[in-house]
């Protein structure tokens, strides 16, 4: 009952701004005609779904998201933020990195997880390695809020 209430409301106020917007002469006067007839189908809408299943329904429609489009962005944006530390780990530890970015579809793309497989690093001796291996690890978890692995 809500969507129809709005659906009326929608349309009266659409058919008022086509009133003040609309040219004098005989195209206003067809313009506002039809905005009539619109209102008037508005309203007797459900009066066919009551010829058909003899009680009043109103149908909504439903909107699905665009999952391959989201995942596009997603992916733009995983190579992105895999660039970025790619660099950050070099200028700021030495290291030459492969990483892999995973970013959700939901609102503003959430970073969900950083894998870093380090690939030129430098470092002697495995306590120092693992050492720095948990350094990386926390400045990345500070840096962008997300799981990470640093293998």
């Amino acid at each position: 009952m809500q969507t129809y209430i709005l659906s009326i409301a929608g349309v009266v106020l659409l058919s008022a701004v086509v009133t003040i917007v609309a040219p004098n002469g005989k195209m206003g006067k067809f313009v506002k005609g039809m905005s009539k007839l619109f209102i008037l189908a508005v309203l007797v809408a459900p009066l066919a779904s009551f010829a058909e299943t003899g009680k009043f329904t109103f149908e909504t429609a439903h909107i699905g998201e665009d999952s391959g489009y989201l995942r596009e962005c997603a992916s733009i944006l995983e190579e992105e933020d895999e660039a970025e530390i790619a660099g950050y780990l070099f200028e700021t530890f030495g290291v030459t990195a492969q990483v892999d970015v995973t970013r959700g579809t939901e609102a503003n793309f959430p970073r969900q997880k950083i894998a870093v497989t380090l690939t030129e690093h430098g470092i002697i001796g495995e306590d120092e390695r693992i050492y720095r291996m948990t350094q990386m690890k926390e400045a990345l978890v500070g840096r962008y809020g997300c799981e990470t692995e640093v293998v």
